[in-house]
């Protein structure tokens, strides 16, 4: 008896002695989330959970800091123990199928997400089912992306002293070997430059003249006007350890002062709005504005971080922005869209999303356009996107090739998704600097002018003089698209029932395209004559130049103008009063002979601008003295074959920017 009591005794006091092990081990990870350590907080709670694995709140604990900390892999493996259990941990099988796909087990993922949906009976089922939509679509993308990886574009991990084993981001291109990034190597987010210096890059240093900022919070995300006398970036503040959008910023502005910098200034309270986040800032020119970018959760949005942009007016140095705009349902979602870059010398913004279909989190997206008027946006692909989170793309100040962040491994280089490092992309080349190259057209009916679709269209790559047969795909609403590789040589062959075939063939030697392609007209081939000429339209053929508009120099000399730190030259007559131009295309190689260019030669006068620092060559149709005149020159180009044109507004012979028809 005795025997048997002494071994309760002793069973009891081992009980116990587990309970404090199992309790210091959750007080320990208590402790390190409130400092922001999320990754010894998990590990934490996992051995806790170990200990006591009948207190399950303490794995899902576990998940959560695990995905927090970013390493899904082992996030999944801990929401695996909890992902049926939805009544105690509500969305915890969402959280799980989020964690497989960030890991990049699409097919898994993909069965959780569809699981979980079945299962739920939550109130918000309807808005659930658009995101469970999304996110198996992106699985689905995950899965047919690596079969049209755009091998011409080379992913690097920049040498030297720019990644450390803390969170680098926000690159922003001073110039094409000078780079200014934040990082959180000192334990707070601060601004950092480094130097090219061949295949290295010198250790991070603070900038030269940067003001000290006074507070002990973190400042980061920097972006420079594009003249070089601004200087946007954030002041944050929330956990002591950097978290991005976990910690509330604000944007503020340094003013050059000759060769140093004024103290910061915080933009206006309607920009920095009271218990919200503004970030990611990125500023550009145009017709006569300074337009800021930026990434904020304030209301009015269409959830979570949207993009706005707010502009002022440059030919005032205090004049205040305006109030900001939210770039409206096309751009934004019900997830985050952040870290917003525009280039203005195609009209095209880069940004980053978890709401658009991606393959990842956060995947590089892009659209063109302006204000509240963008094209659908589209994917980047790989090699930029990756199962991990992907971001803050930029290009340098050339246009070839750029930077962007991500947490994904690489290589012996980096074995952790636990931070994020700034990579670097070019071509394998060296030379195109990460341009999509693709092949993209429109199919017309020669008569009556419409869009074909009865038709199909047949791409072959000529290797050594032979045709190799490479797709084939069916004509969608008079659109044909493909992804092709960058110098290569190609043929296309359209045909359709009733017409005549048409064969176009072409080089993608060009490392300022990253689009080829042609508008195709068809011929019937019962009635009509066989030549391929561009079908005729009933609108008015704009009206060019009126007499009375004498140009204020008539000497057709070339002149230099500047726009966006970029030196532009051109002949173009200038006027007094306002007219409009309708700028067709930006090229490397432009002639004037090719079909393109003599079709719309009908609707008016072309004219050139070369760009000396991007070696590009816009080209422009006009001259238009009203609004209206652009307009219908502009829906006769885009039917021609330019779909990305738009018109121009000028101003007693001073450029004013994009004007919306």
């Amino acid at each position: 008896m005795l025997l048997l009591l002494l071994g309760l005794c002793l069973g009891n006091l081992v009980q116990a002695q587990d309970n404090l092990k199992w309790q210091k081990h959750q007080k320990q990870a208590e402790a390190f989330y409130k400092e922001g350590k999320y990754a010894e907080a998990a590990d934490q709670y996992e051995k806790a959970w170990r200990k006591k694995q009948g207190k399950k709140n303490l794995i899902f604990s576990a998940g959560e800091c695990y995905y927090l900390a970013k390493d899904y892999r082992k996030a999944a493996e801990a929401y695996r123990n909890v992902k049926d259990d939805g009544k105690n941990f509500p969305l915890v099988g969402l959280k799980y199928a989020r964690s497989l796909k960030q890991d990049g087990q699409y097919d898994k993922a993909k069965t959780e997400f569809q699981a979980f949906f079945d299962k739920y009976t939550g109130e918000s089922k309807a808005i659930l089912e658009e995101i469970i939509k999304t996110e198996i679509a992106g699985c689905d993308l995950g899965m047919k992306l690596p079969l049209q990886i755009n091998r011409d574009l080379k992913i690097g991990y920049p040498s030297g002293g720019i990644n450390s084993s803390a969170s680098e981001f926000a690159p922003f291109v001073f110039s094409d070997d000078v780079l200014y990034f934040s990082s959180t190597m000192g334990g707070k987010a601060r601004i950092y430059r480094s130097q090219r210096q061949g295949p290295q890059w010198t250790k991070a240093s603070t900038p030269e003249n940067f003001p000290v900022i006074q507070n002990d919070q973190h400042f980061c995300n920097g972006a420079l006007s594009p003249d070089g006398n601004r200087f946007y970036f954030t002041i944050c503040s929330g956990a002591q350890t950097w978290g991005d959008l976990s910690s509330r910023c604000e944007i503020f502005v340094l003013k050059r002062r000759n060769s140093t910098w004024s103290q910061p200034e915080r933009l206006p309270d309607f920009i920095n709005m009271d218990k919200t986040t503004a970030t990611h800032p990125n500023v550009t020119h145009q017709g006569g504005r300074e337009i800021l970018y930026f990434a904020s959760n304030r209301d009015g949005g269409r959830g979570g971080m949207d993009i706005w942009y707010s502009s002022r007016d440059l030919a005032r140095e205090n004049a205040e922005f305006s109030m900001p705009v939210n770039l409206g349902s096309i751009v934004n979602t019900l997830g985050d869209e952040v870290t917003p870059f525009y280039d203005a010398l195609d009209g095209t913004l880069y940004f980053a999303s978890n709401g658009h279909v991606s393959i990842g989190g956060f995947d590089v997206f892009y659209t063109k356009g302006d204000g509240t008027r963008w094209a659908p946006p589209q994917n980047a692909g790989m090699p930029l996107n990756s199962s991990a989170d992907d971001y803050y793309y930029v290009k340098n100040k050339s246009g070839l090739g750029g930077f962007f962040v991500s947490n994904r491994t690489f290589g012996s280089q980096k074995t952790s998704t636990r931070n994020e490092d700034i990579f670097e992309f070019g071509s394998s080349s060296g030379d195109a600097g990460g341009r999509r190259v693709s092949l993209r057209g429109n199919v017309y009916d020669q008569s009556s002018g419409g869009p074909v679709n009865n038709a199909t269209i047949t791409l072959y790559e000529v290797r050594a003089g032979e045709d190799v047969r490479l797709d084939e795909k069916a004509i969608t609403e008079g659109y044909y698209a493909f992804d092709i590789q960058f110098d290569k040589s190609y043929k296309a062959v359209v045909t359709g029932a009733g017409y005549d075939p048409y064969t176009f063939r072409f080089l993608t030697d060009d490392p300022e395209l990253s689009v080829y392609g042609q508008p195709v007209y068809l011929i019937r081939t019962i009635g009509e004559p066989k030549k391929q000429t561009p079908p005729t339209t009933d609108v008015k053929t704009p009206t060019r130049r009126p007499s009375d508009k004498t140009p204020i120099d008539n000497d057709g000399k070339e002149y230099i103008i500047r726009e966006d730190n970029f030196s532009i030259v051109t002949a173009a007559p200038r006027y007094n009063g306002a007219y409009y131009r309708v700028q067709l295309a930006a090229l490397r190689k432009y002639n004037p002979d090719s079909e393109n260019f003599r079709v719309v030669k009908e609707l008016g006068t072309l004219h050139t601008e070369y760009i000396n620092e991007r070696k590009l060559t816009r080209v422009l149709l006009g001259d238009f003295f009203s609004q209206e005149e652009a307009t219908a020159a502009l829906n006769l180009a885009r039917k021609h074959g330019f779909e990305g044109a738009y018109i121009v507004g000028y101003e007693d012979g001073v450029k004013k920017g994009r004007v919306n028809p």
